[in-house]
């Protein structure tokens, strides 16, 4: 399938899409792993419940299959772009407050810039440049406005 945009868009959209879906496999079938050996700090996060685990697990594979449905389609599919940045900035969000008020240290913070705020920023850049470049993108009702 032909690509409707910057090359780079696909290529990044494409790097998050597999990273949330590994993420959201791993939470899902393997919880315990998860909470206790593959994220550093989670486990500074209160105690472990892999029903909880497993719920964000589900999260994680819903964006990531968003995000694969807008790299192969970018500006079609670019409502998936912006469900994923609000996910990761809400992500983002509860984290910095957990940073805080103390309920996590700053001890894996390179994990979560990597991990969490780049990706996050990075969605909204390319939410912005999708629906800023093209009218085809944009509902019906705004175009006539």
């Amino acid at each position: 399938m032909k690509s409707n945009a910057p090359k780079w868009i696909v290529v990044v959209l494409w790097i998050i899409a597999v990273m949330d879906i590994v993420t959201g496999i791993e939470m899902f079938f393997f919880p315990s792993a998860w909470f206790f050996r593959l994220v550093p700090g989670v486990t500074e996060t209160g105690a472990f419940n892999g029903h909880l685990v497993m719920d964000g697990g589900t999260f994680f594979l819903a964006v990531g299959i968003g995000l694969v449905a807008a790299a192969l389609n970018p500006r079609r599919n670019a409502i998936a772009v912006v469900v994923a940045a609000v996910a990761g900035i809400m992500h983002s969000i509860l984290h910095l407050y957990s940073h805080a008020t103390g309920l996590l240290s700053a001890q894996h913070m390179v994990t979560e810039v990597l991990g969490i705020y780049v990706p996050a920023i990075v969605l909204v850049a390319i939410a912005v440049n999708l629906y800023s470049r093209s009218d085809e993108t944009r509902p019906a009702a705004a175009r006539a406005a």
